[in-house]
């Protein structure tokens, strides 16, 4: 049976992606995933476009935050599952924690040098180092024309600067942790590495939280200990949920990778007081 040609000129005919020049099958390229409409030439247009890519990058964001908070290693079991479209990804999240934790640490740092007690105080949680300047160190100051109140200014820039460093370095070293805590499990690098960014964020927002609260002092006394308790009982329960064993062979994993993750911590903490003391003095 012929095709009429109205007829046939009615038929669709497939596109090309203006990007990178695959057939288009739907509403996005399965190459490149650019939308196969083109975008709006209207100033309302442009705008109902931005307003709807906000709403959807805002959701994925809050719906992993939600979920990161709530449901312990989910998002890592969701991750390495394939459903991955539902939420930000591991290292944006992570990111977004660091950035915060960062601005935090502006406000009320979280390794600090009181000038009248000429002591540095640093502390993480379950993790601290605190010590007095010495008396050779305060003469060196002294022979430069250094103020103790300029030298907490530039104490506290250079253990901030270094903050960077540790963040990531934290993560990775973590990562290698946690896969040797499950060499059985025969998995790549990157699922470890994922459930350390996860946990990394975690713990970030939960050290914001303890230090945003009035009037505490940070990793100390009876809000330290539920901090710590909180932050124990969740890896736990982030372990089983994303290696599926029981409760007898995941809390003492849960129990070792904490301590582990302190020792990081205090180790972040020493080097950082080192560092900063090194480059001013």
């Amino acid at each position: 049976m012929s095709v009429s040609a109205p007829a046939a000129l009615a038929m669709p005919s497939v596109g090309a992606c203006e990007n990178c020049g695959a057939a288009l099958a739907g509403r996005f390229c399965h190459e490149c995933g650019q939308a196969a409409e083109p975008p709006s030439s209207t100033v309302a247009g442009v705008l109902r476009a931005l307003a709807a890519d906000l709403t959807s990058v805002d959701s994925r964001v809050a719906r992993s935050v939600i979920r990161l908070l709530v449901r312990p290693g989910e998002l890592t079991a969701e991750y390495l599952a394939g459903r991955r479209v539902r939420y930000a990804q591991p290292l944006q999240l992570y990111l977004g924690a660091a950035t915060a934790f960062f601005f935090v640490n502006a406000y009320r740092p979280f390794v600090t040098f009181d000038p009248a007690t000429r002591r540095v105080v640093s502390s993480l949680n379950a993790a601290g180092v605190s010590g007095d300047m010495g008396a050779s160190v305060l003469d060196q100051l002294t022979a430069r024309g250094i103020s103790l109140p300029v030298f907490q200014e530039r104490f506290e820039a250079a253990v901030a600067g270094y903050l960077p460093v540790f963040l990531v370095g934290s993560v990775l070293l973590f990562g290698l942790v946690v896969a040797g805590f499950h060499r059985r499990a025969r998995r790549g690098y990157l699922a470890h590495a994922v459930f350390a960014l996860h946990w990394s964020a975690f713990y970030l927002l939960l050290m914001i939280a303890d230090r945003l609260l009035p009037d505490q002092k940070p990793g100390r006394g009876p809000w330290g200990a539920v901090l710590a308790a909180i932050a124990l009982a969740y890896l736990a329960i982030a372990l089983r949920r994303v290696h599926a064993e029981s409760w007898l062979r995941t809390v003492p994993k849960a129990i070792g990778l904490f301590l582990v993750y302190q020792m990081l911590l205090t180790v972040w903490m020493i080097s950082a007081i080192a560092v900063a003391f090194t480059l001013l003095l």
